[in-house]
């Protein structure tokens, strides 16, 4: 799925759960989550679109219409910041961002 398609999907109604996902906090990649499946956004080529912040990614998500999305960060643990790992199912430390603040950045 493109940011194209993504505005296409957003225009009809449809609001698939979107996550801007930090890697190594260099990479940002944006999932998005449909009741058919979950896929990372894509460049025109295929290859994942990449975004060098979670600001710009969340610019690119509000240009598309997007309203809501989450930060997902991996939860860091004992070798990195000197803290147990994290127990829970799902490691990931999400924060909650409203895309509508964004729209007016780009």
């Amino acid at each position: 799925m493109t940011l194209v398609d993504l505005k296409v999907l957003l225009a009809k109604g449809r609001a698939p759960t979107l996550e801007i996902h930090a890697f190594e906090g260099i990479i940002y990649l944006v999932k998005v989550i449909t009741e058919v499946g979950e896929t990372f956004l894509k460049k025109a080529d295929g290859d994942n679109q990449v975004f060098k912040s979670s600001t710009q990614a969340g610019i690119a998500l509000a240009n598309a219409g997007g309203t809501y999305a989450e930060i997902v960060h991996q939860c860091v643990y004992d070798e990195v910041i000197g803290r147990q790992p994290c127990e829970a199912e799902d490691p990931a430390l999400r924060t909650p961002i409203d895309l509508r603040l964004l729209g007016e950045l780009g």
